[in-house]
């Protein structure tokens, strides 16, 4: 059986909070019962599962949204200063991720137990078989540094790999930034590491100047963090009316609402100064629509062309270089760049609010992250083994649900529930 999540986003805890645990402990109590119920086969018997693979596939660190960025020192400068400032901050996340970190690391060690199948083909109910586990951690945007930066030594002591892209039976797994009109160009800094690093690190440290607004703060940079870089002003605007209605000690709408412009005009500085991807006016227009907190209507039209000009370029068959039967995606998508029901993306809930056609995912299966006042768990896909071996290619479900959306018979089995 194979799952797969991403973007758990877990930073160095200098501008946002962690992702909460009970997240991650719904997951794993998840996958448990998904092992259970992929045992159920196409002949109505039921074998248990030979092995189980979990992908995080990738941004399971967040390297950027971090304060240690927000002075001369860059993530994309290739200096020696950069190199070492990607190993402090780095190091720091995986000293936030250690809770997580042990959790992925006893679950390859230990292995996961599922109930044996006696002779008629059945859960033997209070047997338990222990199947093998293999963790696999991809590199994403977010953590791009995860092979070179230390990556490899704390995750060889926790029997977890470390890659780019992984396949199997046809499946294919990637984080697949490449798609994304945000991240599109050459080497100069994309637009969506400069909004990380000089707009949202830099407004999680302008909220923190204010010691009473410290905690509230690195909740609305952790929410903002986990949605898509343009719906942050929408997140954004929702969070500061419900602090208002909740009268929170060292906030105010006029406040927060103004250290916000304050960081995209400083955001707009750093991006030209950077050298990011401008031909179109993509700053201006995003600096617009930033600034438009309450009254985005009349920027939307505008940021919804000018994701749909950096999205031309891309290449429209990114995605079926990573799987024949399967592709698995760990990052948002844009519905011109990745087309075909043999896709799911895995990324953060697009609102959508600047235009009806800014994010359409034409024949994508999205399973979508939301903030973290989102669901419980974090977002993932189950895609269990084959009764000949291998996966089945298109045969998968989102974890907590019962029934497979690419076919109609149920993944639930009347003999499973009291295994």
């Amino acid at each position: 059986m194979l799952v797969v999540t991403a973007n758990w986003a877990i930073p160095d805890g200098s501008v946002a909070a962690p992702p909460r645990m009970s997240r991650l402990a719904h997951l794993l109590d998840e996958i448990r019962l998904a092992a259970v119920r992929a045992g159920a086969r196409h002949d109505g018997r039921y074998r248990p599962i030979e092995r189980l693979v979990v992908v995080l596939a990738g941004d399971t660190i967040d390297s950027l949204v971090s304060g240690r960025w927000t002075d001369d020192v860059r993530p994309w400068q290739r200096s020696r200063a950069s190199a070492l400032r990607h190993e402090a901050v780095m190091q720091a996340a995986v000293r936030h991720a250690r809770r997580p970190l042990a959790m992925l690391s006893c679950l390859a060690r230990r292995g996961i137990a599922v109930p044996p199948a006696d002779g008629r083909g059945r859960p033997m109910v209070g047997a338990r078989v222990v199947v093998p586990v293999h963790v696999v951690v991809l590199a994403g945007d977010r953590d791009a540094m995860l092979e070179r930066v230390g990556g490899q030594a704390w995750s060889a002591r926790r029997g977890i790999s470390i890659g780019s892209v992984w396949n199997g039976g046809g499946v294919g797994v990637a984080h697949g930034q490449a798609c994304d009109p945000l991240i599109a160009g050459d080497d100069r800094p994309t637009l969506r590491e400069s909004l990380a690093v000089d707009l949202l690190a830099r407004f999680g440290g302008a909220i923190a100047e204010r010691p009473a607004a410290v905690a509230a703060g690195r909740t609305i940079v952790r929410s903002l963090s986990d949605c898509e870089p343009l719906d942050m002003v929408w997140h954004l605007n929702g969070m500061v009316r419900a602090l208002a209605r909740d009268g929170r000690d060292g906030f105010d709408q006029a406040w927060i609402i103004a250290v916000w412009r304050r960081s995209v005009d400083e955001w707009v500085r750093q991006a030209r100064r950077a050298g990011c991807t401008d031909e179109h006016g993509e700053v201006a227009a995003i600096a617009a629509w930033m600034h438009a907190i309450g009254d985005e209507a009349a920027a939307g039209a505008t940021v919804r062309e000018v994701v749909a000009t950096l999205a031309a370029p891309l290449p429209a068959t990114a995605s079926r270089a990573c799987g024949d039967r399967l592709t698995v995606l760990g990052h948002p998508t844009h519905g011109a760049v990745i087309q075909g029901p043999d896709v799911v993306c895995l990324g953060p809930r697009a609102l959508r609010r600047y235009g009806p056609t800014g994010f359409d995912r034409s024949g994508v299966s999205c399973i979508e992250t939301s903030p973290a006042s989102g669901p419980a768990s974090f977002p993932a896909v189950v895609i269990p083994e084959a009764d000949e071996g291998g996966w089945r290619g298109v045969a998968w479900w989102r974890i907590g649900e019962r029934q497979s959306p690419q076919a109609d018979r149920s993944v639930t089995s009347p003999i499973l529930e009291a295994a």
